[in-house]
């Protein structure tokens, strides 16, 4: 499971640039650059009229039919079992299939990190990792929220991560571009994008998790 990720160095202007996003949050807004389950991180989405914009969500998705139950009784505790998503059943479970289909995100980043390791591209280049993402509104209350999605692990991250998984990345703009594609809804149409990123076109780094933020 991804628990922990950094966008440091990725301010607006990166992110116009490598997103192709018009800025949605004012610089000041943007939270800081190391991001936990149930942080506030940066996400892309699309928008009504059709253009990407930069929005505030909290690391781990709820769905809008939650209500608390014996089993959870809080959002939160919800939301920390829903911050990652398999790529595989993500378009099955009721957690996320409707998201799958209609609210699709991109989670700007630098690295990733597991075990002990920072993964990242030759130069710590901007990336995006695949996400989803929910509106849930309750008693004037709305939040959103967003997960990312998993896959399995290429040949350098099975190396450290127990159950061979790693986040779905996506570099570059045509990734971005069909990733986001609101008309593409078949799990069939993203099979390219899932497999896992080329371990010879990434690095990685021995080190240890930054700052916490919630």
């Amino acid at each position: 499971m991804c628990y922990h990720y950094e966008a440091d160095g990725i301010d607006l202007s990166v992110i116009a640039d490598a997103y192709r996003v018009s800025m949605g949050i004012h610089r000041n807004l943007l939270p800081l650059a190391y991001y936990y389950p149930l942080s506030q991180v940066p996400v892309i989405r699309i928008d009504p009229t059709g253009e990407r914009e930069l929005v505030l969500m909290q690391w781990g998705l709820l769905p809008a039919w939650w209500k608390p139950s014996t089993r959870s009784r809080s959002r939160q505790a919800f939301q920390r079992k829903c911050y990652n998503a398999r790529c595989e059943t993500a378009h099955q479970k009721p957690s996320y299939r409707a998201a799958f289909k209609h609210r699709r995100c991109l989670l700007p980043a630098r690295a990733f990190f597991e075990h002990g390791r920072w993964f990242t591209l030759p130069g710590q280049g901007p990336l995006a990792l695949a996400g989803l993402w929910e509106r849930w509104e309750s008693a004037g209350e709305s939040v959103e929220s967003c997960t990312l999605l998993t896959t399995v692990a290429n040949r350098i991250v099975a190396q450290v991560h127990p159950k061979k998984r790693m986040p779905v990345m996506l570099v570059g703009e045509t990734a971005y571009a069909q990733w986001l594609r609101p008309e593409m809804m078949q799990h069939a149409s993203f099979e390219k994008l899932f497999e896992p990123y080329a371990p010879n076109q990434m690095e990685y780094r021995e080190g240890k998790p930054r700052g916490r933020v919630v």
